[in-house]
């Protein structure tokens, strides 16, 4: 059965991620899962900034079934400061959500990680490197088949700013999360937006 996963981070200075972006799991027999292919965006929110990472447009959630494929979503919930920001294992500032979608199945992980992010917000990309993190499974459907529980993401993305993709997907992916699982598990940053 082909698995797919989603993973997002943010990055900084000081410490930098390996170049190719995986989701590992850590059991008896790791399974590493890349997540190299699919396109970034982000957008910068009130309290946050937002980044998201599919192999799925907005219109592919609309299918039935959902194509396998994966989303990743990451909220940066802090910057750390050079100099000042000591890199410890279990420091979080970066909070998780990865919908799996495969054979028509869905699974919903969730975790928090640490990363530095790579550049400016604002700018025309951002880098984001995550050196840390867990996820493990959230909810799933019947069928569905868990690999990665719990895993390690690592590695480095560059996200094109786009809000208005970052919020469609965002949108998109929340609702087919939740026709899947019957019940609300993912949603958005903002109460207003969620279901806009």
């Amino acid at each position: 059965m082909l698995t797919f996963v989603v993973c997002v981070f943010l990055g900084g200075c000081g410490v930098t991620a390996p170049e190719r972006l995986e989701c590992t799991s850590m059991g008896d027999t790791p399974r590493t899962l890349p997540v190299a292919d699919g396109r970034s965006t982000y957008t910068l929110e009130l309290a946050n900034t937002e980044f998201l990472h599919s192999s799925l447009s907005p219109e592919q959630f609309d299918e039935s079934p959902i194509p396998d494929g994966y989303i990743l979503h990451a909220e940066l919930m802090w910057i750390p400061k050079a100099g000042k920001t000591a890199v410890d294992p279990q420091a979080t500032n970066v909070s998780l959500r990865l919908v799996v979608i495969s054979g028509g199945e869905l699974g919903l992980y969730g975790g928090g990680g640490f990363a530095w992010p790579q550049g400016e917000p604002g700018a025309p990309q951002y880098g984001l490197d995550l050196v840390g993190s867990n996820l493990t499974l959230l909810a799933a459907t019947p069928g569905f088949v868990d690999l990665l529980s719990p895993s390690q993401i690592t590695g480095r993305l560059l996200a094109d700013l786009d809000p208005e993709m970052t919020r469609q997907v965002r949108r998109a992916a929340s609702q087919a999360v939740t026709n899947a699982l019957k019940r609300v598990q993912w949603v958005g940053p903002r109460a207003s937006e969620r279901w806009r």
